[in-house]
């Protein structure tokens, strides 16, 4: 019998390597979880209870607790209040999408930006089964803010996630909150809706950053009820107070309706102000809301938490807040169970939380909810606020069904706790009942839509609706399959005992074995058929306890409990032994290591065999593998030199084994080329780079399409060759970039207080700079510093000394000061380094500052000036000048006149 249950959210993994399993009727602590998280987690479960992964919202855990291979870099933050909700992808059993939502804390950089709410999708047949992220599918931005608003585009989202299923009872609402407006994206068997239903609320809750960096008004939990028909909403803090009134009493707590049909949000109210709300949750039957809230003293120090409870169908819900408990445990997560529990985290402060309490009777008013306080012990693991959030419509009580294969006779029955006189079954196949109770057998796979409407006096209730999948097991051959492994590698070679590779037998066991399928393998068919969890399989890798023995395959569909029954014969065969082969291939690369083409040797075993039939090759690390036909390597293969092992078989029959001895052959160390090459050196000749005693071993093919070892070539370019060993068919290519060495130019020469600057156009690193002596020394900067005033030469020339230019550059000193008191130590001002005869009739004018003329003179045939006017000394002070040379250069400046 397959039976079925809403267990998706049968296990729960949050906090510091905590753990629930709802399994077995009581909870049961799990410590085998790797999550450490303060608050979000997301965890999912197959319909049958089986754990697929879970996540803090950044890195993904598959079921044996090991990161999934594209498991990590996901956009949430464990530090998020829902980081992570795993939505099941409507129609079909493998495909799951798990929304993501940021912290949206001040962390901004270019590095980090706020990522919002983003979705990822994993495919459980990926991975071997384990599931992983679909790369083309992985961290979908979805909008949820005005991108034309600098405040939203920054901070894009809260920290709010829920979902529930839509009133059709297939798809799927995603539901979040930002500023004034929630938005709900459908999810259907087509994918994620990527256009929200957007629903604008009274209250707007602007992004606030405290002083450590957090966006205080994200924080707090957001629920749907189990029937859709509500949603509450947790923010901690709606501004960031003040000392007079406190940082932390800004809190609301609201409730609205929430139409499943529609995905629209209305109707806001008020329950809780001036606190510190966090977890919210509905009750089983959506009558009644729990909340946790924190106070705080003015101070901002901690002073209790409460639990709280309202009533949702009184006529004033606010009125209606029972207090349930009051403790030192900070508000905490809150989260129903598919035992009909709900669980609060939390711990007492500065201590750990070692304990979840429990809510036992949540349907029920006041205290009579059987609320204990950290009751349920964790194994010595701690809960940290967080706990995982799940479609929310799994705890609504309607109905429920087991025996869902094809064929089956499928059972439905009534799990509501509301009263009824009569029924109405729509098993979405056109068949209906009117028993309370009805077995149905459906004549095709699929999913069904299945409708209960329950009546009392005949008023109807609303239709409890469900999506029902009825899947086919895999096709199974009728007969019993023959597998073969040789006799080998143990002490007795004839005695029929050996190791087998059970899933050697897989492919053929499966009429269509392209369709995902598993199988597992028993001593008995009572064994098969009791192992619901199938858990208690034997090894695959699996020595015979008989020859000729038979096991039972039980070939299952994943993620259901549908399944057939075939039967293996385990038969041994005589191993022959093939002998030894060699490869030998070079490294090019000169890493001691080399590719390898295995699939050109294996055509050369398969002509060496005197055998006809269907003939496979193989190659393995190890004996042990071979024998098993495990982890057999691909065609190509880097290798050091090692000895591999041949695994033969023959139409699907072990035949034999065999060595084969890879071995590394050396190649010449040749590097890729840059070459400087002057203009007038072309054409120039370039090689490969070989020593010209092993030139002739090697063949070449130039990107000119040339064939020797050396080439002419005539411009300068990147050229390719590709080296060849003709007999271990290895071949490396490399680069020859020719450049021709630039000519030096002079754009332009500055000379500024007696430093001489030389510009030349291109690339200056070319080239190097000489003064006044083409044999000098020559220097890379293009800067001369403390040169003479007069005439001098510059040489350039490129660094390789194909050619030199030079420049005659004058330089003229103006001092910056004179002192004319008469000791024959500057006692005048003039103009340095003009040669007389080039400039015979030159005058420099001298100014005040009031640009008063005072004097004029010619530097080249007078001393200069001696500060005086009209035959007075002047003051001490600045003093300007003006001198224009016969090619109309202009120098202007001052210099001062010190006594």
């Amino acid at each position: 019998m397959t039976l079925h249950a809403q267990r998706e959210s049968a296990n729960w993994y949050f906090g510091d390597f905590a753990g629930v399993s709802f399994n077995t009727g009581s909870p049961v602590a799990l410590t085998n979880g790797a999550l450490m998280t303060k608050e979000g987690c997301a965890t999912i479960s197959d319909p049958n209870g089986n754990l697929l992964f879970y996540t803090d919202g950044k890195t993904v855990y598959d079921k044996t607790h090991n990161i999934m291979p594209n498991g990590t870099g996901l956009m949430g933050d464990s530090s998020s209040t829902e980081s992570a909700i795993i939505i099941p992808k409507p129609g079909t059993t493998s495909s799951y999408y798990i929304f993501t939502t940021d912290k949206p804390s001040y962390f901004l950089s270019e590095t980090d930006p706020i990522d919002g709410l983003n979705y990822s999708e994993v495919n459980m047949q990926l991975n071997n089964g384990l599931g992983d992220i679909v790369a083309t599918n992985k961290n979908v931005h979805l909008i949820t803010y005005d991108a034309t608003d600098a405040i939203e585009n920054e901070y894009k989202n809260s920290e709010k996630l829920t979902a529930v299923t839509h009133g059709n009872g297939s798809d799927v609402w995603v539901i979040t909150q930002f500023m004034n407006k929630f938005f709900a994206f459908l999810v259907t068997a087509v994918g994620v809706n990527e256009t929200p239903v957007v629903s604008t609320v009274p209250q707007t809750v602007f992004p606030r950053i405290n002083e450590a960096g957090s966006n205080i008004t994200a924080i707090g939990y957001l629920k749907v009820s189990p029937d859709g028909k509500q949603i509450a909403i947790a923010h901690s803090s709606t501004s960031l107070g003040s000392p007079t009134t406190g940082l932390r009493k800004s809190g609301k707590v609201l409730l609205y309706n929430f139409n499943n049909s529609t995905g629209s949000v209305t109707n806001q109210r008020l329950l809780l102000d001036n606190s510190y709300p966090y977890g919210v949750e509905f009750s089983p039957n959506s009558k009644l809301l729990y909340v946790t809230a924190s106070q705080f003293s003015i101070d901002d120090l901690f002073v209790n938490s409460s639990l709280l409870q309202y009533n949702t169908e009184s006529p004033n819900v606010a009125a209606s807040q029972t207090v349930i408990n009051t403790s030192q445990n900070v508000a905490g997560a809150l989260q129903l169970a598919i035992d009909g529990k709900i669980y609060r985290a939390g711990y007492v402060l500065f201590g750990e939380g070692t304990h979840l309490s429990v809510i036992n009777n949540p349907n029920n008013l006041g205290t009579n909810c059987g609320y204990s306080h950290n009751s349920f012990f964790l194994q010595n693991r701690t809960a940290q606020i967080g706990l995982p959030p799940f479609v929310q419509s799994i705890f609504k009580f309607s109905f429920n069904y087991e025996d869902i294969c094809l064929n089956d006779s499928t059972h439905f029955y009534i799990t509501s706790e509301d009263p009824y006189d009569s029924v109405l079954w729509d098993f979405g196949d056109g068949s209906t009942s009117t028993i309370a109770e009805p077995y149905h057998t459906y004549s095709q796979p699929g999913t069904y839509i299945v409708s209960l409407t329950m009546s009392i006096n005949g008023i109807d209730y609303d239709p409890l609706i469900k999506q029902v999948l009825i899947s086919e097991p895999p096709q199974v051959i009728q007969n019993t399959y023959d597998l073969y492994a040789c006799d080998s590698f143990d002490a007795n070679a004839t005695d029929g005992i050996t190791t087998f590779n059970l899933h050697d037998a897989d492919d053929a066991l499966v009429i269509n074995n392209s369709d995902n399928f598993q199988v597992y393998y028993y001593h008995t068919l009572t064994d098969a058929e009791n192992d619901y969890n199938n858990s208690s399989s034997i090894d695959p890798i699996y020595t015979n306890q008989t020859n000729q023995e038979l096991v039972v395959a039980k070939v299952t569909k994943p993620n259901t409990n549908c399944y057939n029954i075939a039967y293996v014969r385990l038969n041994t065969s005589q191993s022959v032994d093939v002998g030894t082969y060699q490869l030998e291939t070079c490294d090019s690369e000169n890493t001691g290591e080399a590719l390898f083409d295995l699939n050109s040797i294996r055509n050369t075993i398969i002509n060496s065999l005197s055998i006809n039939g269907t003939i496979t090759v193989n190659f393995y690390l190890s004996q042990q593998d071979a024998a098993n036909n495990l982890n057999s390597l691909p065609d190509q293969y880097t290798s050091t030199n090692t000895t591999l092992y041949v695994g033969i078989s023959n139409n699907n029959v072990c035949y034999g084994f065999g060595l084969l001895e890879l071995i590394v052959g050396s190649f010449p160390i040749i590097d890729h080329q840059h070459i400087e090459v002057c203009q007038s050196d072309f054409p120039v000749t370039i090689d490969a780079g070989l020593d010209t005693s092993i030139a002739s071993n090697y063949n070449y093919t130039w990107s000119t399409n040339q064939h020797s070892n050396s080439i002419l070539i005539n411009t300068e370019g990147t050229y390719s060759v590709t080296i060849t060993d003709p007999i271990l068919n290895c071949n490396k290519t490399i680069n020859i970039v020719v450049n021709q060495v630039p000519t030096p130019d002079i754009s332009s020469i500055t000379v500024e207080d007696y430093t001489a600057t030389i510009h030349v156009t291109g690339d200056s690193n070319y080239f190097e700079f000489a003064l006044d002596n083409t044999f000098g020394s020559y220097q890379t900067s293009n800067v001369f510093y403390n040169v003479t005033p007069g005439d001098h030469t510059v040489y350039i020339r490129d660094i390789y000394q194909c050619q030199e230019i030079s420049r005659t550059i004058k330089v003229l000193g103006f001092p910056k000061y004179f002192t004319p008191n008469n000791d024959t130590v500057n006692d005048y001002w003039n103009v340095l380094g003009l040669d007389p005869n080039r400039y015979p009739n030159l005058k420099v004018f001298i100014f005040d500052r009031y640009g008063k003329l005072l004097n004029s003179f010619n530097p080249s045939t007078s001393v200069g000036w001696d500060g005086t006017h009209n035959n007075q000394l002047l003051s001490q002070d600045d003093y300007w000048y003006t001198l224009q040379l016969t090619d109309g250069t202009e120098y202007k400046g001052h210099f001062t006149l010190r006594l």
